[in-house]
């Protein structure tokens, strides 16, 4: 997994940033950066899970419920995958924008450089990926509840095979060992798929909280900047009034001709 603080485009942005001063503006570079780590890390331990899943549903007893296990873990996994395409498309649109903006650093200086990296709308990229984990969470929690409906329905069919025990004991106590390992790994994909709803509810809360707290500092140094303004317009103006106020000469008089 690579570190894209480490990607020349991004390392040669960030360090451009620094150098000008312009700390607000690599603030929000850093935060998206940040989150893309956050994001793959996430995703990544939850594929990993998911695969190791799936090899245990493989071995589901019941036909029926193997075959349900399976499109729950096919939908998960494209859930998932889902999010790693917005993962991929964010940093490819981070890393040509970093390059735009260095070209035109280059070619035109430090407000250009500022320019660039508002035009990259930071915090409106991480509403929208907040956006994407809001419905890929909401549908998480959905699948967890057929889940629940399954093992419910698992342990009806385990009362059933203690009634029929009491005629074919032999086939009873058989069938009650299968439903015993199916309700088991049941158990596991459900702790998983209840896993994988709160990581996207995290990526979509973190999401929202570096959009807010960026929107937040934008606001805090504009009141400042404002604030500089008002303070030098205000010093000028008691300068002007200061030299207007000042005693003027004296013009000498010349003498009188006799």
């Amino acid at each position: 997994m690579e570190n894209l603080n480490e990607h020349p485009q991004i390392a040669e942005l960030l360090g451009a940033l620094e150098q000008n001063g312009l700390t607000k503006e690599k603030t929000e570079v850093q935060s998206l950066v940040t989150y893309i780590g956050s994001m793959e890390e996430t995703l990544t331990g939850m594929l990993g899970e998911l695969q190791d899943m799936r090899k245990e549903i493989n071995l589901i007893h019941n036909s029926t419920l193997r075959s349900k296990c399976q499109n729950l873990v096919q939908k998960t996994d494209d859930k998932i995958r889902q999010g790693f395409s917005a993962v991929r498309q964010t940093k490819d649109n981070l890393i040509q924008s970093a390059g735009n903006a260095m070209k035109a650093f280059r070619e035109k200086g430090k407000d250009t450089l500022a320019q660039s990296v508002r035009a990259m709308k930071i915090p409106e990229t991480l509403d929208k990926l907040s956006s994407l984990f809001h419905r890929l969470s909401k549908d998480m929690a959905q699948d967890t509840m057929k889940l629940s409906a399954m093992q419910s329905e698992l342990q009806s069919a385990k009362g059933h095979f203690k009634n029929m025990g009491l005629l074919f004991i032999g086939k009873a106590a058989k069938e009650a060992e299968h439903t015993k390992t199916d309700k088991g790994i049941l158990s596991r994909l459900s702790r998983l798929c209840d896993k994988v709803q709160k990581g996207f509810s995290s990526l979509e809360q973190k999401a929202m909280d570096a959009a807010d707290k960026l929107r937040v500092n934008r606001v805090k140094v504009s009141v400042k900047e404002n604030l500089n303004r008002y303070k030098a317009a205000a010093k000028g103006e008691r300068q002007t009034e200061g030299q207007s106020l000042s005693p003027q000469p004296k013009i000498k008089e010349k003498p009188k001709e006799r």
